[in-house]
């Protein structure tokens, strides 16, 4: 996998984006401008309750770039017409998808970044090891299950509908914009269930909000969970071949 072959991919994924920049720009704009505007008239001024929304708000907009685009990506590929316009380059089917990881990446900088910087203005002191291995963990989920979800049902139109039911499920099923600390005995546990609830733990953790739950399980949790999605994808690909960009 070269770095040059790798760069022309990931130019090129940006370039189809020129078709569908409106998608885009409700995504990677208007919704995280939307849920910015509401996390601060929810808040009121209470900077413990910014902090816990703005972990939520990181981790939503995450689903957003990291899972749903790059879902929708890669089950995109697999068209017939996107196939033939990636046919013309000498790329594997990995370099596809590390190409559209990295593209997801640099689309999501700016909304994290707005995310990162209002959190830093309104916490006095962040732990800035622990944000990054809450980043680090929120990453490790969603692109391997984006991949998953992709090779699975590769037709974007069908994979729609299960992205949508897939957000509004992880709304209700992660303290996103509540504290978990607060909340009854059998709704924790079934929310601990959820990984990405411990990766909102490990982010409030990081701008000093404790939720009593370990740290470690919760960091455990999650890479046990991440490492089982990876072991899915390598088995969803094993012993074949999907399109002929894999037999090269």
């Amino acid at each position: 996998m070269g770095f040059s072959t790798l760069f022309k991919s990931t130019i090129f994924t940006l370039k189809m984006y020129r078709l569908y920049w409106p998608y885009l720009l409700s995504i990677s704009i208007m919704m995280p401008i939307t849920y910015l505007i509401i996390i601060l008239a929810i808040s009121q001024g209470d900077l413990e309750a910014l902090r816990v929304a703005l972990t939520g708000y990181i981790t939503i907009t995450g689903f957003n770039i990291l899972l749903y685009m790059l879902a929708t990506l890669i089950a995109n590929t697999f068209e017939e017409q996107v196939l033939e316009s990636y046919a013309l380059l000498p790329v594997s089917f990995w370099e596809i998808v590390i190409s559209q990881i990295l593209a997801q990446a640099l689309i999501g900088i700016i909304p994290l970044a707005v995310g990162l910087v209002v959190l830093k203005c309104i916490s006095s002191n962040i732990n800035i090891p622990l944000l990054i291995t809450g980043l680090t963990l929120e990453f490790a989920i969603y692109t391997p299950l984006a991949i998953l979800l992709g090779i699975s049902v590769r037709n974007r139109i069908r994979l729609d509908p299960l992205l949508v039911f897939l957000m509004m499920f992880i709304v209700i099923a992660t303290p996103s914009y509540y504290r978990l600390l607060y909340i009854g005995d059998i709704y924790k546990t079934l929310l601990l269930i959820n990984p990405l609830t411990h990766v909102v733990l490990v982010l409030r953790s990081a701008v000093g909000v404790y939720e009593g739950f370990p740290l470690v399980f919760s960091i455990i949790y999650s890479i046990l969970f991440s490492t089982l999605l990876c072991v899915l994808v390598l088995y969803k690909l094993r012993g074949g071949a999907f399109t002929v960009l894999e037999k090269r």
